[in-house]
């Protein structure tokens, strides 16, 4: 058994005051690692969560709780690497009860789902369970349920991720705020933040076809094409581009080509978790072309914007929130 493995049972055990000395003994020499001692501490968060979901009948809290950390401990999700060094993945485990009802009886049914969240200032990597990698930038979130790799391999994204699809004979589908994206094996791009307003899928390697949620088929993408997708009018438009402005994120790196300044700072709000103002509002339409390198101190990258540009920059930490930067004219 891997020591991950042995770590869950005696966390599990422990939580359930089912654990022998001989046990505790051997869970708290895993305690004396910092990692498990916050590990464990998520645990018990998760426990204490299922804890509070209403009870439904006919159903044990304790097998319950069983399905969950089983779900997560046979790596349905498996963490491979975490993209830098302070970055983090949460995950949840969520139990869904589902009462179906008819003349004679009420039968109960359980089923359960992961969510990955990567909070803003950081990124991170995770393989799924048919071997599908993927990227996740900051403020994302996956979701999908236990099924997925057995009779489906569908999830459900809002942020952006970079995808790296296993080759199967079952379809790999990507569900988005209005659109759908489903291919076999291949390698593409997704932005979908629920405060755009657009969602963009830009193909390196493969095909993939863009559908809409009833299913029907928007538009067949050939590598080096993106679609952008408005939320408002579902308007559709195909272009070719260079697919490594688009997927160089994944690196830690932002490749920027003429682009407004304003665009620029939404994605620095999102990698560094600050709030960026500007004075004048028509600073917004400045244009920039550059490499920003995420691991730089951010101080060094607003210094090179004003060197670059014609703006004056103002930070200001705030604590216990977004530190503020202020965009002014020179």
């Amino acid at each position: 058994m891997e020591n991950s493995d042995k770590f869950w049972e005696l966390a599990t055990a422990k939580l359930y005051n089912e654990i022998s000395n001989a046990e505790l003994e051997e869970l708290d020499g895993f305690l004396k690692n910092e990692k498990n001692r916050k590990l464990y501490q998520e645990i018990k968060k998760l426990k204490n969560d299922v804890a509070e979901v209403e009870n439904i009948s006919g159903v044990s809290q304790n097998k319950s709780w069983n399905l969950v950390s089983n779900h997560l401990r046979t790596k349905t999700i498996q963490l491979v690497l975490n993209v830098t060094k302070y970055a983090a993945i949460v995950v949840f485990a969520f139990l869904l009860g589902s009462i179906i009802t008819n003349t004679f009886h009420k039968q109960t049914e359980i089923s359960s789902f992961a969510e990955v969240k990567v909070p803003l200032g950081q990124m991170s990597e995770l393989t799924l369970y048919d071997g599908t990698k993927v990227w996740l930038n900051s403020g994302t979130t996956l979701r999908y349920n236990n099924n997925y790799g057995k009779n489906n391999r569908n999830i459900s994204l809002e942020g952006e991720a970079f995808f790296e699809v296993t080759k199967d004979q079952i379809p790999f589908k990507v569900k988005l705020k209005s659109t759908e994206v489903e291919v076999l094996g291949t390698t593409f791009n997704v932005v979908s933040y629920s405060d755009d307003v657009f969602s963009q899928i830009t193909l390196v390697k493969g095909k993939v076809n863009v559908n809409n949620l009833s299913g029907s088929t928007i538009a067949e993408l050939k590598p080096t094409e993106q679609i952008y997708i408005d939320d408002i009018s579902n308007k559709a438009i195909i272009t070719k581009v260079e697919t490594n402005f688009y997927t160089s994120w994944t690196e830690g790196k932002i490749v920027f080509d003429d682009e407004k300044l304003s665009e620029i700072t939404r994605k620095l709000e999102r990698w560094y978790n600050v709030d960026i103002q500007f004075k004048e509002t028509t600073l917004g339409d400045l244009h920039f072309s550059g490499t920003i390198l995420k691991y730089k101190p951010f101080n060094q990258i607003i210094t090179a914007f004003e060197l670059l540009l014609p703006l004056n920059i103002e930070y200001t930490t705030i604590p216990n929130g977004k530190d503020l930067i202020v965009i002014k004219q020179k």
